[in-house]
């Protein structure tokens, strides 16, 4: 299946103003090309075919830059469509668990990371929100383990972000146990 293409508002604007932008010069290219092709018709002859010209630039620019969605546009600006991945389009959920975390709703929390997940098993992000909300929602110190061992084993570069979090609190959830042991 192919991957859905979104369209950033943003490059959307862009790319219209750099067709609005580049029309005027077409139609006065076309104006100039028409205007000397039609130089030996006559002035009206010449200004007509001019306009004809130009016309014919400008909508053949439009066309071509909406038929390649963009495209045309995109070659020679660096605008236009863009592929969003699926942890891209998981952000906002994200944003949405940790204001459900703050507030202490961590049943609504674990039920929006559970969907996240359930598209992107293997979000080290995600398991890392999940595991937080496991230990100091529900006081599920094994369910959060094994949330921070995922991460652990599928992040090999020791220096990554998530997997520096995930170590550092399975040890701090080790050392709090061990703690409570000695008590």
């Amino acid at each position: 299946m192919k991957p859905r293409k979104d369209v950033d508002s943003a490059d959307i604007a862009l790319t219209v103003r750099n067709i609005l932008w580049a029309l005027p010069y077409l139609a006065l290219i076309g104006l100039c090309l028409g205007y000397a092709a039609g130089g030996a018709l006559g002035a009206v002859a010449g200004l007509l075919a001019a306009t004809a010209v130009s016309a014919l630039i400008g909508s053949a620019t439009t066309i071509f830059s909406g038929f390649v969605g963009g495209g045309a546009v995109n070659a020679l600006y660096g605008t236009g469509r863009r592929t969003i991945g699926i942890r891209e389009r998981h952000a906002g959920d994200l944003n949405v668990v940790r204001y459900l975390k703050l507030c202490n709703r961590f049943d609504e929390a674990l039920i929006k990371i559970e969907e996240v997940l359930a598209g992107d098993p293997d979000f080290s992000e995600a398991l890392f929100l999940k595991a937080q909300l496991l230990w100091q929602g529900f006081e599920d110190r094994e369910a959060a383990r094994e949330c921070l061992v995922k991460i652990i084993k599928a992040e090999p570069d020791e220096k990554a972000v998530f997997r520096r979090w995930a170590f550092n609190l399975y040890r701090e959830m080790s050392e709090e146990k061990e703690g409570n042991n000695l008590s």
